[in-house]
């Protein structure tokens, strides 16, 4: 009995030792890791908008953004005369392969997209993790409600991306953040200017008003799109 009981006094003081430890360590990294982020954060930013010297979060509250998407904030880039020359916004869509998708974008002041970047995903390496390579180039230009296409999908609608081949998820992922970036950013503009840029059409429209889209295309984007899914059941594309 004594044996136990000297046992465990050493294990209580063991364990106490290590917790001091880690919490002592904690508070020594904390503050490194978070300036460390912090930097990473401004870092993006000035990617964003390579024109831009400083940024401050936007206070213009916006409205709630769509089902999956969280838009963090928007972040007023100005010049070294503290003129506003575009603006960044950061969003999370949770709709990704993986789980949660982190994106950047960047907008000028007409609400064209400059560049956008992801930051953090989980998506499946060489399949759905190319949306952090040279693929989200193709945003650039673009405007607000850019959709997604796959094999022609889209038809001659000029405002949209080409998927990623075998992660369509990821690429309606990254871009349903964007939109809701884009969206956001204009809102932002709009109460910033006094009145919202006028977007370009990103459509191609009928005489009726109606987009048009390739049917053909569309229905063998849908048996793809079939044929993914079940791909995806048995581990295989996103």
């Amino acid at each position: 009995m004594k044996e136990i009981l000297t046992l465990t006094i050493k294990l209580l003081l063991i364990t106490a030792i290590v917790a001091a430890l880690l919490g002592g360590i904690n508070m020594v990294t904390e503050p490194i890791i978070a300036k460390n982020n912090e930097a990473t954060f401004q870092a993006n930013l000035k990617e964003m908008l390579p024109g831009a010297d400083n940024f401050e979060l936007d206070g213009t509250k916006l409205p709630q953004p769509e089902t999956g998407v969280t838009v963090n904030g928007v972040y007023c880039g100005m010049d070294s005369a503290g003129s506003p020359v575009g603006y960044v916004a950061e969003a999370v869509c949770s709709e990704g392969y993986g789980g949660d998708v982190v994106v950047m974008t960047g907008v000028d002041l007409e609400g064209k997209i400059t560049k956008v970047k992801v930051t953090e995903m989980g998506e499946t390496p060489g399949l759905g993790a190319k949306c952090q390579t040279e693929w989200i180039d193709q945003y650039a230009g673009l405007t607000e409600n850019i959709v997604v296409s796959k094999n022609g999908s889209a038809g001659s609608n000029a405002n949209k991306i080409d998927a990623i081949s075998g992660a369509t998820i990821t690429s309606k992922a990254v871009t349903k953040a964007v939109n809701n970036s884009v969206s956001a950013a204009m809102i932002v503009i709009a109460d910033n200017a006094g009145g919202a840029p006028e977007a370009e059409p990103n459509t191609a429209a009928s005489a009726d008003g109606e987009a048009v889209v390739d049917e053909a295309a569309e229905d063998e984007v849908l048996a793809e799109d079939a044929a993914e899914a079940e791909a995806i059941d048995e581990g295989g594309a996103e």
